[in-house]
């Protein structure tokens, strides 16, 4: 694969691709099971002259370099984003979804679903990625598609732009800070998730502007990171949509 591409499988996120962005999709490898569901992206790759394929499963599986492929894989021209200024310029109420070195790829599928659900702006990744894994694309199921993803080195740097724009950092915690039903998110926020394993550096911490717990019985010692910003972003989605 070409420098300037990416691979992307699955029914509903290469529908999604097609559906928001056809004139991206450079070539589409499928198997017979998946053309019907595709007809109207094989009659656009005909008119447009771009390149199909009919393969095995075992070839489609072979390209995508997945197992769960869902009988297609698109390669495409990356998506674009909106940057964190753009994103930020906006007035009234909003909310980002800031991960600090989340990387498993389905956990921020699925992250990106629950954000695009309930209307997050924008999300936010610290760490090493520089663009979202195929992986990731296929559990989001199609949600990549509708929401800006802004990727950062150091998640602080991020923060204080979001602090400069008015919007109120809510880092989450299992055992410390105010219960989210006690006092309410506010209007523009950030709500800040650590890593899966390890949380959010006592660093990070300290940045936040408010530290806020999601109340419960206490028999687990915490809900994992997707849980958890379900939890917040649906409170968020009540309070101010």
């Amino acid at each position: 694969m070409k420098d300037g591409e990416t691979k992307i499988y699955g029914k509903h996120a290469c529908r999604a691709v097609f559906d928001k962005r056809p004139d991206d999709i450079i070539r589409v490898l499928l198997d017979q099971k998946s053309k019907p569901f595709f007809r109207e992206l094989l009659d656009h790759c005909v008119a447009q002259r771009k390149t199909y394929r009919v393969v095995s499963t075992e070839e489609l599986e072979k390209f995508s370099g997945a197992r769960h492929h869902e009988g297609i894989c698109i390669v495409t021209i990356p998506k674009w984003s909106r940057s964190i200024d753009q994103i930020l310029a906006e007035d009234g109420a909003g909310l980002l979804l800031a991960l600090d070195q989340v990387s498993n790829p389905h956990n921020i599928g699925t992250l990106l679903r629950t954000a695009a659900h309930f209307g997050a702006r924008a999300v936010l990744l610290s760490g090493k990625l520089r663009r979202l894994s195929a992986a990731a694309y296929r559990t989001s199921e199609g949600a990549a598609e509708h929401v800006d993803v802004v990727f950062e080195e150091e998640m602080s740097t991020l923060l204080q732009a979001c602090k400069d724009a008015k919007f109120t950092v809510c880092a989450t915690s299992s055992h410390k800070g105010v219960s989210l039903y006690e006092q309410a998110l506010p209007a523009r926020a950030v709500i800040l998730l650590g890593a899966e394993r390890d949380g959010l550096s006592k660093t990070l911490m300290s940045e936040a502007d408010k530290l806020i717990s999601i109340p419960g019985t206490e028999k687990v010692e915490s809900l994992n990171v997707a849980s958890s910003a379900a939890v917040f972003l649906a409170e968020h989605w009540r309070l101010h949509a």
